[in-house]
């Protein structure tokens, strides 16, 4: 008899998971429970023969062999890698579809916090659905015959890298500088970082483009150890070929990534070449309002990714929030003051805090850019500072845009001690997202307005706006 990873069966694809793999069931007899399949590249009502894998977490891995009757909303995906690269598991799935998904995923979500005050909008559809992304991290990785790969995570694999010939959804010029790097990578005698092992040297390859400028940065991460450090030669040579590529004015950057264990990773910056940083420009229209803005990008200071679909958003939290003028904004998990340069104009006094001092010097270069006078810019921990500078004036408005891992509690408490009338919530993992809403509605906040927003197309993620207001 067949081991369970040798069967090839045939099954329909029924749902999604949260990764975007179609999910199937088959039964090992014909009294057995239905046992389920998570399959990367399958769509939603395909008849698809699989290849069943090992059984991880509840359910099996199973790898897509044939389509045999396809789903009325699979469309031909245009990038080689399409099947196999953890990069985007919807290239299959036309994007109207795509976006019912995502519309369906958020009010489902939000639900039990929907009442009859609450506005669900339609989600806003990416205006561009290729090459929208500004920013792409690829990892280095060899394997045990010591065979070297350069690119995304495959899907539905422990960290298995696959070296891209090509990618649909960054610039043309970053595959080309991937090449690049991969052949300066084979000609030397630098290894890839080894996560286990923790022994080697080249961890990550980092590209940014400035989609208004045209401005582009190269970031080469590498581990801290001295035994595994590149040579002078190494980063010479490194500069050389992207300079080659690029021109002198790309910016160039060695990042150290020093991991001790029991101590907190650090991280070190060396300015190779060419500008210290990129620019961006983010247009902003918002019923009459209309005005251009400049942001500086240092190498790991964060931007939104999709920054088209970043200015319509921004636009629409105007929109959201109204232009009636508020004594006070805070703009919390700040980045680069993106957010608090853009609310400036709705009040007297702004106040952004941000941890990345980095991302803190930059907000305050582009402040003075945009001439921004009231916005007060705070490097540190959003609790800790809160309960250091303990702002006299309660906030109008707050504004959140934390990491994917939502807010702390603490961070819950401090903002519903200073009592907002109006909280703004903008999140790209909507399930946590979902969770504190949940815990602002229980402390007399209700969901006004909730704004899906289509900011990686192709993705199963999606970004998400909440308006919450204090009940009366």
């Amino acid at each position: 008899m067949a081991k369970q990873e040798d069967l090839l069966i045939q099954i329909p694809i029924e749902r999604f998971s949260p990764k975007g793999f179609g999910v199937g069931y088959f039964q090992k007899t014909p009294i057995a429970p239905r046992s389920k399949v998570e399959v990367p590249a399958a769509i939603v009502g395909d008849l698809a023969e699989v290849r069943i894998g090992k059984k991880r977490k509840g359910a099996y891995a199973g790898r897509l062999a044939e389509v045999i009757r396809p789903s009325p909303d699979r469309v031909l995906a245009p990038c080689v890698h399409a099947d196999s690269c953890g990069g985007c598991a919807w290239q299959a799935l036309s994007y109207p579809k795509q976006l019912q998904e995502k519309q369906e995923h958020i009010q489902t979500l939000f639900a039990p916090l929907i009442s009859e005050k609450t506005k669900i909008d339609p989600i806003l559809p990416s205006e561009s659905i290729w090459q929208y992304r500004n920013k792409m991290e690829y990892t280095f990785s060899q394997n045990a015959a010591g065979d070297r790969f350069l690119g995304l995570m495959m899907a539905g694999t422990k960290g298995k890298v696959q070296t891209l010939s090509e990618c649909h959804l960054t610039p043309p010029w970053f595959v080309s500088v991937l090449r690049i790097v991969y052949q300066w990578w084979k000609n030397g005698e630098l290894t890839a970082f080894h996560p286990f092992k923790n022994r080697g040297c080249l961890r990550t390859l980092t590209l940014r483009e400035g989609k208004r400028t045209g401005d582009k940065m190269v970031l080469l991460t590498v581990s801290g150890h001295p035994e595994d450090a590149p040579k002078r030669a190494d980063l010479d040579s490194f500069v050389e070929k992207i300079q080659e590529a690029l021109g002198k004015r790309v910016s160039i950057f060695l990042r150290i990534q020093q991991a001790v264990k029991g101590s907190p990773t650090q991280f070190f910056e060396m300015h190779l070449a060419g500008p210290d940083h990129i620019l961006e420009h983010l247009e902003i229209a918002a019923g009459s309002f209309k005005k251009t803005y400049s942001f500086k990008i240092s190498p790991t200071a964060f931007f939104q990714p999709n920054p088209r679909q970043a200015e319509k958003m921004y636009s629409r939290a105007l929109e959201l929030v109204g232009f009636d003028k508020k004594k006070s904004i805070w703009d919390l998990y700040a980045g680069t003051a993106t957010l608090g340069v853009l609310f400036a104009p709705l009040a007297e006094e702004v106040i952004s805090i941000e941890l990345n001092p980095h991302a803190v010097f930059d907000a305050r270069v582009n402040q003075e850019v945009n001439g921004v006078e009231h916005l007060k810019v705070y490097q540190g921990d959003v609790a800790e500072v809160l309960k250091e500078k303990a702002p006299q004036t309660n906030p109008d408005l707050v504004v959140l845009d934390p990491p994917r891992t939502g807010l702390s509690d603490e961070a819950v408490f401090l903002v519903l001690t200073y009592d907002p009338k109006e909280i703004l919530y903008i999140s790209c993992h909507p399930l946590t997202q979902a969770r504190d809403c949940f815990k602002f509605c229980a402390q007399g906040y209700e969901v006004l307005h909730i704004q899906p927003v289509d900011q990686f197309p192709h993705t199963v993620h999606v970004e998400n706006m909440v308006l919450l207001r204090k009940k009366q």
